[in-house]
Formats: structure tokens, sequence, C-alpha cells
């Protein structure tokens, strides 16, 4: 019984060897993966989250691969071994932050002291598990992402935002 155990627990540690795991960058957490949005809009249904300039849009610009660095969502481009930081530009108000901004991916720190480019989370979601995770931010259940006019991403703490359909972000798995 013994040497069963011990040979079933040397193939779990060959396992990844055999099948192949994916290599990580440095302080990599995750696989690669896309961000696709579910939304009741078909214009924005199934839509890769893509970089246009820097700014997430769901209709132009290049499908980015995510990853995890920490709780920073990172973006692999062609600044590496510094890639970019996916950040939510919220707007400065009158009195402190406004409560919604754009989603723009760039290197760098921002001059914007509203933004934010963390505290990003993926999250199982136990009811339909064939979509992946989803992609959240500041464990924040109540803000929600959302496409907006020509397809731009915004994030906003509140559950609506005025002329934009919600959307939800899964993970799909980025095969190399």
């Amino acid at each position: 019984m013994f040497a069963l155990v011990k040979t079933f627990a040397a193939l779990l540690l060959i396992l990844p060897v055999v099948l192949g795991s994916p290599a990580l960058a440095p302080r990599q957490n995750t696989a690669d993966f896309y961000l696709v949005a579910t939304s009741s809009d078909a214009n924005y249904n199934l839509k890769p989250l893509r970089i246009s300039g820097i700014d997430a849009s769901l209709i132009t610009g290049t499908p980015a691969k995510f990853y995890l660095d920490g709780q920073n969502l990172r973006v692999h481009g062609t600044s590496d071994p510094y890639p970019p930081y996916t950040w939510i530009g919220f707007g400065v108000a009158a009195f402190g932050c406004s409560v919604d901004g754009p989603v723009n991916i760039f290197a760098g720190s921002s001059s914007n002291e509203c933004a934010r480019a963390s505290p990003f989370a993926l999250t199982s979601y136990d009811q339909n598990a064939q979509l992946g995770a989803r992609a959240i931010w500041n464990w924040d259940w109540t803000g929600s992402f959302f496409a907006c006019s020509g397809g731009s991403v915004r994030y906003s703490t509140t559950s609506t935002l005025s002329g934009c359909t919600p959307i939800k972000l899964w993970t799909v798995p980025a095969v190399a």
C-alpha cells in the first residue's frame, strides 16, 4: 500500500512536466489569459478585451494577453521585461475622485492622482465553470465593468453608468 502511495505521489510531481506546464515570467502568478466580455448587448457579447493606444476596447485594437502579478493585471507587450499595467483612470472630481473611469493599459505610473492599478483579482464562478474565472477590481461586487460608445471599456463603483452596457470579463486561456 505504501509503495502505491509513493508511486502515485511521484506521478503527481512529474505530471506537469509530462503534460507541459506554461512558462511563467518573473513575478507572474497566473498563466496567460485573454479577457472576454459577456453582455446582454450582442455588440459586446463574447468580444475579447483589446488594446487601442492606451485604451481598453471591445471593438478596436489588438486582443491583449493578460496575467496577474500579485494584484496587478498586466499585459504582455513590447515593453517587456516591464509589461504595462492595467489602470482604472478615475477622474478627479471637485471633492475627491470620481466613481467611474476608463480602463487604460500603459507602462509606468499615472499622473492622475485618482488612477488605480490594483487590486485586480480572478474569482471562480461556480454556476458556469466553462467561462473561466471572472475578473473583478478592488473586491467590489457592486461595481462593474461597462462597454460604452465605440466599445470603450470603463469601470464604475456603482452598478449603473449612463449610456453604457454592463459587461462581465472572463478569462480564456491563451495558448502559445
